[in-house]
């Protein structure tokens, strides 16, 4: 047996990959050698420690209880390894702050927000990706995540900014055109039958769930409907009166206040879904997501404070 001390750093590069794909074929492609090469690597290794790192079954391998433990300690010590190079050579990623944000998250709430988290922290250089796929965070270049559900994310610390309420909303031109002066109170979800309805192939049951809770299911066999592939694609055909989209109020609250849509329903859906911050705990306590994480709940609350206080007046009106 070779001593443990002879451990090549390349195959320990290739154990980590292996573990994270859960596949020797995808590994070899991470790592620009054969599948063959891959396992060939693994089987040394195993043989130097004297345990199985790895069950093989089919084209899907998965780590033994020995080797959920050791791939666990390989990458933290990789990560130590890589950090080190990037502090020495004056890269250091300690100021980096690198989210993956639903798209419509970030462009109808957070980036109308952001630039103040760039004035209060300068030194803090962000790096957002938009999209819909969550990612094994663990193994992610992300500090944290916005993710839309219901709070449940195995092995992740989720605390939530606000819930999702819908409501319909649509551009004041196009409700003066078809309903003309008609006061906003007297507005019932059965005159959405003059409207078209604009459809999400991303939020494909927020009509159905909003005129259920509305007592008006029997609208959505009655109206036209345009479908986009996107929440955001919709909200903005609503602006451009197109008709009536079903909105987080959330995200159209400032469209709302200055009067470029109209939000005539006094139904607002409550869903038990929400948006809300997702990390790993081993990041919790670097500084950039110290400080991100109580700016954003700061301004989610500010943001639940606002809508609270605008629908307790519409109630009262």
């Amino acid at each position: 047996m070779r001593l443990l001390s002879q451990v090549n750093l390349n195959s320990l590069k290739i154990v980590e990959s292996a573990a994270r794909h859960r596949n020797f074929t995808r590994a070899g492609e991470e790592q620009f050698i054969t599948a063959s090469a891959v396992s060939q690597r693994v089987k040394s290794l195993e043989d130097q420690l004297r345990f199985k790192i790895f069950q093989r079954g089919g084209n899907a391998v998965s780590l033994t209880p020995e080797g959920e433990t050791y791939v666990s300690r390989v990458r933290e010590a990789l990560e130590r390894i890589v950090a080190a190079s990037m502090e020495a050579t004056g890269q250091s990623q300690a100021h980096v702050l690198k989210i993956s944000v639903l798209p419509t998250f970030a462009a109808r709430w957070l980036f109308p927000r952001l630039p103040s988290f760039q004035q209060q922290y300068p030194d803090i250089e962000m790096r957002v990706s938009t999209s819909y796929a969550t990612h094994e965070l663990a193994a992610s270049d992300f500090d944290l995540e916005i993710r839309y559900g219901d709070g449940h994310f195995p092995d992740l610390k989720a605390d939530l900014l606000f819930k999702e309420d819908l409501t319909p909303v649509c551009s004041r031109k196009l409700f003066h055109e078809i309903l003309g002066d008609k006061p906003l109170s007297k507005v019932t979800p059965e005159d959405l039958q003059h409207f078209t309805l604009l459809h999400s192939d991303t939020c494909t049951q927020n009509w159905q769930s909003w005129l259920g809770f509305a007592g008006a299911s029997f609208v959505l066999g009655e109206t036209k409907s345009i479908y986009f592939d996107s929440c955001m694609m919709s909200y903005e055909a609503a602006n451009a009166g197109m008709g009536f989209a079903v909105a987080n109020r959330a995200y159209m609250a400032s469209d709302i206040r200055a009067e470029r849509l109209v939000a005539p329903f006094a139904v607002h859906h409550p869903n038990t879904a929400g948006w809300y911050f997702v990390s790993p705990d081993t990041a919790l306590a670097a500084r950039k997501v110290v400080l991100f994480k109580q700016w954003v709940m700061a301004e989610a609350a500010l943001t639940q404070r606002q809508l609270d206080i605008e629908m307790s007046g519409e109630r009262q009106q």
